[in-house]
């Protein structure tokens, strides 16, 4: 499987873990650190990493469209730890979390990776708050939460977790907006996943955040054949695209739309435009979309897609 990058900072990339990863997982699971401020896993085998590389991070992918990431240093792509944001049953909101290897400590990297993970949930995800919790004793995470930005809430007790008393760290509560808002932003959010013009990374991985589950997208062709997929049917062939060096300086823009508010449902009828390189051709294209939507708990996310590019 391909390890998607997502997010870039001045010394790391964050991107998907993979199963070749196993042997740095194995050894990042039996850390002494990690077995007292995490807790034993029972990973002792790169068999056993890999099978946890799958369930637990590779899953979690393609389910939430976020989880705990590969950091890399960019300056030799040596693997320091892990980073990223998870979504705890018992915990109101989704947290940043991270771990390195006794090598790499001290030296900010988990600054740097938390802070641009707690970014990367606001802007990209649009996660209406961003915790960070640890151990009550464990001054050095507090620290690092502290300095990216996020408040001392103070310790509380969780029903449900046998983690025992949480200090929580937590960001600023983000203002959605009315419910045309929130869907504006999350249009804005699915237009910008393929964006990659200059050095940016597009936040492909992020799509099944953005999506339900069982959502189904249809692309109607000039023929009047109508092809449809799911979520990730829809991602693969783009992530190939982009990440795989086809498509490059691509951008799409929403240039006029109609919105349709009922509740907890919504419709969005827009017309695109698009522009780029492929295989070194530059390319311009437009067409309309229709975007279905559901509110739901965690927030609204698109339920069904169609669209056709125009002729021509």
């Amino acid at each position: 499987m391909m390890a998607l990058p997502v997010l870039r900072t001045p010394r790391l990339l964050l991107r998907w873990f993979t199963p070749a990863d196993a042997e740095f997982v194995r050894r990042l699971l039996n850390d002494p650190g990690w077995l007292r401020n995490i807790g034993d896993r029972g990973v002792r085998t790169r068999a056993q990493a890999a099978a946890w590389i799958r369930s637990r991070l590779i899953a979690t992918y393609g389910r939430l469209g976020f989880g705990f990431w590969a950091m890399e240093r960019l300056v030799d792509r040596e693997l320091v730890g892990l980073c990223g944001l998870v979504k705890r049953d018992p915990l109101p909101h989704v947290d940043v979390g991270y771990a390195l290897l006794p090598a790499w400590r001290g030296q900010g990297y988990a600054r740097e990776g938390a802070a641009a993970c707690v970014r990367y949930g606001r802007e990209v995800l649009g996660l209406p708050a961003v915790w960070g919790i640890t151990g009550p004793d464990n001054a050095a995470s507090a620290r690092v939460l502290a300095d990216i930005g996020l408040a001392d809430d103070g310790v509380r007790h969780f029903d449900g977790v046998d983690w025992g008393p949480t200090w929580v760290f937590r960001s600023p509560d983000l203002p959605l907006g009315d419910d045309r808002a929130q869907v504006d932003a999350l249009t804005r959010r699915f237009l910008g996943a393929f964006t990659n013009r200059g050095d940016a990374i597009a936040p492909v991985s992020a799509l099944p955040h953005y999506f339900l589950p069982d959502a189904v997208i249809r692309t109607a062709m000039p023929d009047g054949e109508v092809v449809a997929t799911d979520v990730h049917g829809f991602i693969a062939p783009r992530a190939e695209l982009i990440f795989g060096g086809h498509l490059a300086d691509f951008e799409e823009r929403e240039t006029a739309h109609r919105t349709e508010v009922a509740g907890s449902i919504a419709q969005r009828w827009l017309r695109y435009e698009k522009s780029g390189v492929q295989d070194g051709r530059r390319f311009e294209g437009s067409g309309t979309k229709g975007l279905q939507f559901v509110r739901t708990r965690p927030g609204w996310k698109i339920a069904a897609l169609s669209w056709q590019d125009d002729a021509g």
